[in-house]
């Protein structure tokens, strides 16, 4: 049996987790830059111990929305592929283990456009959890058309 361990987080009402080894670290939504021209999902950058890391929100991103910041917001850095970014959660909840064969795939008809960064579903009791794949999730974050230009 193979485990994987997994920071969950909130978008919205959804859990969603991605691979603890790529969660590099939690904090605080610090201020950002703005950034001219670029899609809505895109906050901005921020300064973090001399690395500009662009900042995503991953509710717009996703078409879940966005709401209002609260004290319970949190940024959570990912490393994707060789690029950290920072992308905005509602709250980061717990930190879990499961068993790699109890994640189920989904329908790619079912799953549509994300279907590049959706690992798979774990239940957990009554819970469902959207597992990312933050492998993918670069490219999903970043949709490029043929002219090479930021597609939102």
């Amino acid at each position: 049996m193979s485990y994987c361990q997994l920071v969950v987080f909130n978008l919205g009402l959804e859990e969603y987790a991605v691979d603890i080894s790529c969660a590099k670290e939690i904090i605080r939504i610090p201020k950002f830059t703005k950034i001219p021209n670029v899609p809505s999902f895109i906050e901005g950058v921020i300064n973090l111990r001399g690395k500009v890391i662009p900042i995503f929100d991953l509710k717009k991103r996703f078409g879940l929305g966005q709401s209002e910041r609260n004290t319970d917001n949190r940024l959570l850095i990912l490393e994707l592929d060789d690029m950290k970014v920072g992308i905005i959660v509602d709250d980061v909840s717990e930190v879990i283990s499961i068993d790699e064969e109890s994640i189920q795939n989904l329908n790619s008809e079912i799953v549509g456009i994300s279907k590049n960064s959706i690992r798979g579903i774990s239940i957990i009791d009554q819970r469902i959890i959207i597992l990312l794949n933050v492998i993918n999730l670069k490219s999903e974050i970043f949709k490029y058309n043929l002219g090479k230009e930021l597609v939102s």
